[in-house]
């Protein structure tokens, strides 16, 4: 017998035969597909880099490098390595201006205004993003207009200006069914489904959501499938549909896991722990957590590790294991406050108070707020 069978039957020693078949069989589709760590990737981008700088080949033919550039800082932003990105974007436009490539220049300034809200830099984001719109209005481009539309409604969306945000998803969504670009019609369309939800009209956004699923269907696009899912999956939980929102869950990190999507995998894992607290999984929950905290870390998501603190906290309230509680809200409420997010104070504030109020310190706490959902909806961004 093998080690990695010896392996399995310590898993599966004491489950009846058809136990034990599917959990080898779940355990050989985990396994292959795992997907390649961020770190391996990174490397690998690292290394494609170093090869044509050692191979003569940089500097040569400007246009090629200019396109090398944008898959590199694409990569480094699919990734979430910011920094890297917006530094790779920035030689970038450099080169697109010394080349009067005015197309190209429009896109990188359009990419750079994404990682910047991203970054939470939001005054520099819309910058960016009303000089790419600049550029691309010259151009009467009207699919590059929908994606700075877009991006323009996503800042506005995390800054809490909901109706700036609804307005350009609106415009967005226009521009891009004129241009017959179906992806991008269905990304405004889902982030319009979120601002439904935060109004509180749950079957507008199920309705929006499963419009959206059949688009990226059609378009066999995975990764805007699981964003949907993940979403749609949130809105269940909303309505307290807790089996519906488990297996939406399930579809989604499917998905996410088979393409790689590690950031979409994480958002998952956190919708997961708030069901399981619910339902009083709560051990199960921390687990949760703790690998959706372990992925934001790894991919620099402030605001994702804010929002797991946040359900940390919960959980070990739930456990009336006050002090890692109040550690994990204080997190939290750091984490929100560097990074100038009043929505996401606020949620924590509420939970602060209902702990509270559960160790006979205070009263349960109602804010006077929109719907404020229990973590961050994944606002689907134009990432390729």
């Amino acid at each position: 017998m093998s080690p990695e069978d010896a392996n399995i039957e310590s898993l599966i020693s004491g489950l009846t035969d058809f136990q034990k078949k599917s959990e080898v069989e779940r355990l050989l589709d985990e396994a292959l597909q795992e997907p390649i760590s961020t770190e391996d990737r990174l490397r690998q981008v690292e290394q494609v880099l170093e090869a044509f700088r050692s191979l003569g080949l940089l500097g040569r033919d400007e246009p090629r490098d200019l396109h090398l550039l944008l898959t590199v800082g694409q990569t480094y932003e699919r990734f979430s390595h910011l920094e890297k990105a917006f530094e790779t974007f920035e030689a970038a436009l450099s080169l697109a201006d010394r080349l009067d490539d005015q197309e190209t220049r429009a896109l990188v300034l359009c990419r750079m205004g994404r990682v910047l809200s991203r970054w939470s830099r939001w005054d520099e984001a819309e910058d960016h993003l009303e000089r790419s719109r600049s550029a691309y209005g010259r151009l009467d481009d009207s699919a590059g207009l929908a994606r700075v539309a877009l991006n323009l409604g996503i800042v506005r969306h995390e800054r809490g200006d909901y109706a700036a945000a609804a307005e350009a998803y609106g415009e967005a969504t226009k521009l891009a069914q004129e241009s017959e670009d179906d992806k991008l019609a269905a990304d405004a369309i889902n982030n319009l489904a979120v601002l439904a939800t935060i109004r509180g009209d749950l079957d507008e956004a199920v309705r929006q959501y499963e419009a959206c699923l059949a688009t990226f269907q059609k378009l066999d696009d995975k990764l805007g499938q699981a964003r949907t899912f993940h979403n749609l999956g949130m809105t269940h939980a909303d309505r307290r549909d807790w089996q519906s929102a488990m297996d939406t869950y399930e579809r989604g990190f499917k998905l996410a896991q088979a393409q790689g999507h590690i950031d979409v995998m994480a958002n998952i894992h956190l919708g997961s722990a708030d069901v399981l607290l619910e339902l009083g999984g709560t051990s199960m929950a921390l687990c949760y957590c703790a690998r959706a905290l372990d992925i934001y870390r790894q991919v620099g998501d402030r605001l994702g590790e804010a929002d797991t603190y946040r359900l940390l906290g919960k959980g070990f309230g739930r456990n009336r294991e006050w002090t890692k509680a109040d550690g994990m809200f204080q997190h939290s409420l750091r984490i929100n406050e560097e990074c100038e997010n009043p929505l996401g104070v606020a949620e924590t504030l509420r939970e602060i108070g209902n702990a509270q109020a559960s160790r006979g310190l205070g009263q349960r706490v109602t804010l006077r707020l929109p719907i404020i959902p229990r973590f961050s909806y994944g606002i689907i961004r134009d990432f390729f």
